[in-house]
């Protein structure tokens, strides 16, 4: 299979808040390095220490939505992965 039908079938099965979340990553990267997000339609809706408060937080913005939430990496995480 062709690399870029690799990706691309990545990039289908992905929602729009994780695209969200690709898009913005670098930035996401120097502001919350280290930290939690939580993401709802395309909105950063929370930042925290905990992915358990931030994703509380997220779904009480939007309860009937599961939100993406991760632990965004800090620059120098980054800088081993080069």
């Amino acid at each position: 299979m062709d690399q870029t039908v690799r990706v691309l079938k990545i990039w289908v099965a992905m929602d729009k808040d994780d695209i969200w979340i690709v898009e913005h990553f670098s930035e996401l990267v120097t502001k919350y390095g280290g930290k939690y997000i939580a993401v709802v339609n395309e909105v950063l809706v929370a930042v925290g220490e905990s992915g358990t408060d931030v994703e509380a937080k997220a779904r009480k913005i939007e309860p009937r939505k599961i939100p993406s939430v991760l632990r965004i990496p800090r620059e120098e995480d980054m800088a081993c992965l080069l």
